[in-house]
This record gives structure tokens, sequence and C-alpha cells, in this order.
């Protein structure tokens, strides 16, 4: 019996059938790196994409504001890189993740509760949200799993 690496049991997997996706994605957020300035792609992800629109989180709305300006030169310099063609970028200041932040921040952020505190506007989506959701966050609880920053299923509290 022969060892295989993991390397080549992810390249047999990605062949098969079904996984099309991983493979467009890797080549989107390679497609991405590989487009923008090093400093712009330290400072901001692709996070998803639906129905032809990619969005790319960014760690400062000044960031998401800028790169809006340019979105159709950089899509068009993104889809030279692509099989699938994307057809809009969306840039939001929300969901970007470091990896070099402390987890001691992570902890703190982790341990607050979302259905505290009272009643706000989150300022994505302008619709009521409990306070905790925004500190946690930064976007009410749908606007989270819309960009992707959680998984799909809420847990509620019986």
């Amino acid at each position: 019996m022969s060892l295989t690496s993991i390397a080549a049991i992810a390249c047999q997997l990605q062949t098969q059938p079904g996984w099309e996706g991983v493979r467009d994605w890797g080549l989107i957020v390679t497609a991405w790196k590989a487009t923008v300035s090093p400093t712009i792609a330290e400072r901001s992800q692709p996070r998803s994409i639906a129905r032809g629109i990619l969005k790319i989180a960014t760690n400062s709305s000044s960031l998401a504001h800028q790169l809006t300006f340019g979105r159709q030169a950089l899509c068009q310099q993104l889809n030279t890189h692509l099989v699938t063609p994307i057809d809009e970028l969306r840039f939001v200041a929300v969901g970007y993740n470091s990896s070099q932040s402390s987890t001691q921040t992570a902890i703190a952020i982790e341990s607050i509760p979302i259905d505290s505190g009272e009643i706000v506007i989150c300022s994505h989506c302008h619709c009521r949200a409990r306070q905790g959701e925004l500190l946690r966050w930064r976007v009410c609880k749908f606007c989270a799993i819309d960009l992707g920053i959680i998984g799909g299923k809420l847990r509620i509290k019986s």
C-alpha cells in the first residue's frame, strides 16, 4: 500500500463532478490577488458570488468606496484570469477577516450575546437589529448570513 499526499488527494477530488464550485472559487481568489496591488490584496478578500456578482470585503469603508469607482476596470481585468466571467463587483466594508487578528479579540467578540442590548439600526440593510449583533458582526444577523460572515443556520434560543 502506498501513501498518497493530501495535495494529490485534493487535486483528485477537485476533478470529480460536483467540485466545480471549489475550483472556480479558488480561481477567483487567486485572480483577485493577481489583479489588484499587494496592498489592496492584503486589505480585501472575495467573500461570495451569486448571480454573477462578486462581493469583496474590505477592511475599511474608505477602501470599499475607492474600489467602487474603479469596479468596471477591475472586473475586466479580473475576467482575463477567469473561465467564467464576473458580471459585477460589489465592495463592502464588513466581513473582512484579517488572519493577523488576535485570539483574545476573537474570544471577546464571540462572548458578546447577540440578543443583548437595545434595538438599533443595521448599517448595511437599515433594518432593526440588536446592539449585540452589531457589536459581534458589525451588521445584523441576516446581513451576516448574506455576506457569508456566519453560516446559514440561525440558532434560536428556546
